[in-house]
Formats: structure tokens, sequence, C-alpha cells
């Protein structure tokens, strides 16, 4: 973070700059998607639309909040682990360590409780909030039209994705954000974009490192999904993209944000 956060130096700046540049997105949105190593073969509406009215910065500190599908927080309270509960609750209040670990003994009384308190609405993490095994997610940059919603994950000086969250030892970022996506997107196509750092010797093209598939996080990143729904979120992964690319398509200075010396 600090010098090198991608939130400031980066998602801020360039969304700014094509959201002022244009604010239906009509002349940018289509090329911003199609720069994603996986594009060709996404599931991109022929007809995008445009930007809704008046559409918000979701980015930089007005992020896009998107609340855990409630199935994934009940499939959570079935399927939580002793292994989970004794590594993450150590800290926690003693009734919370206590329900958690009789929901992973199987406890039908306590579960027919956590269930309840689900259905109720009663989803917002928090201390003593034991029911609830996974926060919100706030991708880094949030767009939506008529016909789609777009999920942007920024990195910069990490080497990889984050791969699992707390209470789930396989759950991949940007489907994590596209499966909170799906929620709200009520009926639009949920896309997914990774934007990294390009290398100073090749600045457009995408490291290696961030090439590798990860396919294989589907399943166990969306065990609450149908197949029908899995394969719509895996269509909308439109893949990685650098950022000098997207400075260099769209005629943004790079860097878009000098570092403080």
């Amino acid at each position: 973070m600090g010098k090198a956060n991608s939130s400031s130096t980066r998602v801020t700046p360039v969304f700014d700059h094509l959201l002022n540049s244009d604010r239906s997105g009509a002349s940018w949105l289509e090329r911003l998607l199609r720069l994603g190593t996986r594009a060709e073969f996404a599931a991109i509406p022929k007809n995008l639309g445009v930007l809704v009215p008046n559409h918000p910065s979701w980015w930089g500190k007005n992020e896009r909040r998107l609340s855990p599908p409630l199935g994934l927080l009940k499939w959570l309270v079935h399927n939580i682990s002793c292994e989970l509960v004794d590594k993450n609750c150590k800290q926690q209040a003693k009734e919370t360590r206590r329900k958690r670990r009789a929901l992973a003994c199987g406890d039908s009384e306590v579960l027919c409780e956590a269930l309840s308190r689900l259905e109720a609405g009663k989803i917002k993490s928090g201390p003593g909030t034991w029911w609830v095994f996974e926060g919100p997610s706030y991708p880094d940059a949030f767009l939506k039209t008529n016909t789609l919603v777009l999920v942007v994950e920024g990195k910069r000086k990490e080497n990889s994705n984050t791969t699992n969250t707390e209470w789930m030892e396989k759950r991949n970022q940007l489907i994590r954000h596209m499966d909170a996506a799906w929620e709200v997107a009520e009926g639009r196509a949920v896309l997914g974009l990774l934007l990294v750092e390009g290398k100073v010797n090749d600045p457009k093209l995408v490291p290696k490192k961030w090439l590798q598939a990860d396919t294989d996080l589907l399943v166990p990143s969306l065990p609450h999904r149908s197949g029908e729904v899995r394969q719509k979120i895996e269509n909308g992964i439109l893949g990685v993209a650098t950022w000098q690319r997207v400075c260099y398509e769209f005629n943004i200075t790079w860097p878009p944000v000098q570092d403080e010396v």
C-alpha cells in the first residue's frame, strides 16, 4: 500500500479519466473489455448499452460494497471444518468459538439457529456474528450498463491473485467479486477483468505469472452455485491486461500518478 497503493496510483486516475472523457462509456467501454487476454472467448453482450445515468465513481474511496451471496453463507454453515475453526477462532469471543465449534461438529440445533439468522437477513460480518463466514467483497472498480456489470481487480506490486479467504481454502478473488456481483446484476451479464503491472522492458505484455488459468478454482470458489451459473461466471472472465496497455489505449500519461519520492 502507501506510495505503491494501486487504488490511488492506478485505479482511481485511470477510471476517473475514462469516466470524465465520456460519461456514457460508449467510446471506451468495449475497447476496455477487449483488452483482456480471454476477451475473445468471453460472453460479452453484443449490445453493451451505456453506463447508467449519473454513473457513480465506484472506485477509490467509493468502492462498491457487494454483500456475500446468501447461498454461500448457508453452504458455509453446513460445511465449515473443525480445522478452520481451531485455526481462525483463537482470538474470538468464547461464545463465538463455542457456536462455530458446534457448527463444525454437526450440532443440528446450532445449525438451525444459524440458518434462521441468515434467512432473517442478518448477514453482516463482525464481532459476535458467529453464523457469518464471509464478509463483503470490494472490487477495485465497478461499472454498470443496462446489459452488463463489470468488476475489476487491480494489482500493482503483488505477485499473484488472492486465491483463498479466511474460511475458504480456495476462493479466487476475481471470481469472488463476480459471484457477489451476480446477486445485484438483475439479469445483466457479469464480467470480470484483472489489471496488473507490466514489465519495464515490455509493459503492454502481460507477465507470464499472471497468465496461469485459475479454472481449477472455479468449482471450489463457487460451491453454492449450479453448474449453469458457474459456467456463466466462467464465461464472463475477460482475463488480464496491464495498466500500461490501458494507458496506451486511452492516451493516459504513464504513470497515471507519479510516486512520491
